[in-house]
């Protein structure tokens, strides 16, 4: 059933026209925002569209709208990320990694993963920042994805090889031998780890305040000890300077070690950059 509203969000979203798309959310909050066009051979979301032409500022908006699937399939299984890892839009994947949603091991009707799609159009870039995220990839020694029409089955690095990719064949192998290196190798040569300080830092001062600012009334406080020994099992590893920060605000409190029942993501954001899944 065609909706005016939400054909109008896809095709400005596919324009990148981002005064347009932020207008028709806000003046339709009831949009449905993951809207597609069932006259469309291949319909997709306004989602899929701004991901696949590179339209960051337009993917922001949406990602920010309450109601978002960011993990919304194509009639061909395809995310969103999946789009953007085909088409190489490095800036549109750096921004849907950093949303926790966006489910990175997704694959297509045929088992294609995004990175496998990254590996298949040689986007060696596209397939450093998945590396540098330190989220989970996948099995990619082991999981293939179909390519054309040959009917056979490769992993991305068989297929980064059968197209002649070999930036992406030497940024895998890489990868595949030493996981754990290959991603702090790769954050030091991007950037990452001057942003990912930053956001240790933002997160252990929250994380501290929570254990030591909140009364015994959080849900969690029949397990307070476990709590409070997962988070200094992760602090401990942190800098010296983010320690002696976490020992001088717990010697002055007067307050009980509660966790706070909004606590967990802080955790699981905190675990994701301290000990990254190799």
């Amino acid at each position: 059933m065609t909706d005016p509203v939400g054909k109008q969000l896809c095709d400005a979203a596919e324009d990148g026209r981002v005064s347009d798309v932020s207008s028709l959310l806000r003046d339709h909050p009831d949009i449905n925002v993951n809207w597609t066009n069932p006259d469309n051979d291949d319909p997709w979301t306004a989602l899929h569209n701004a991901s696949y032409c590179g339209h960051v500022e337009v993917v922001k908006l949406l990602l920010a709208f309450p109601d978002i699937n960011a993990n919304l399939k194509d009639s061909n299984g395809q995310t969103p990320l999946s789009f953007a890892c085909e088409s190489g839009q490095v800036s549109v994947v750096q921004l849907l990694l950093k949303d926790y949603r966006v489910d990175v091991t997704l694959a297509d009707n045929d088992g294609r993963t995004p990175l496998w799609w990254a590996s298949r159009y040689g986007h060696h870039e596209v397939i450093e920042w998945l590396i540098a995220s330190g989220r989970d990839l996948g099995d990619i020694a082991n999981k293939k994805g179909k390519y054309g029409w040959d009917g056979k089955d490769q992993t991305a690095l068989e297929i980064a090889r059968k197209k002649g990719k070999t930036e992406v064949v030497s940024v895998l192998k890489i990868f595949m031998a030493n996981p754990a290196q290959t991603r702090r190798d790769l954050r030091v040569k991007l950037g990452v780890l001057n942003e990912l300080a930053a956001e240790v830092f933002a997160l252990t001062v929250f994380l501290c305040d929570d254990l030591l600012q909140l009364k015994p009334t959080s849900h969690l406080a029949a397990t307070p000890d476990h709590a409070v020994t997962r988070f200094f099992a992760i602090a401990k590893r942190l800098p010296m300077e983010l320690q002696m920060i976490l020992c001088h605000r717990a010697a002055g409190s007067m307050k009980q070690n509660i966790l706070h029942k909004d606590s967990e993501a802080a955790f699981k954001s905190l675990a994701r950059i301290l000990l990254p899944s190799t």
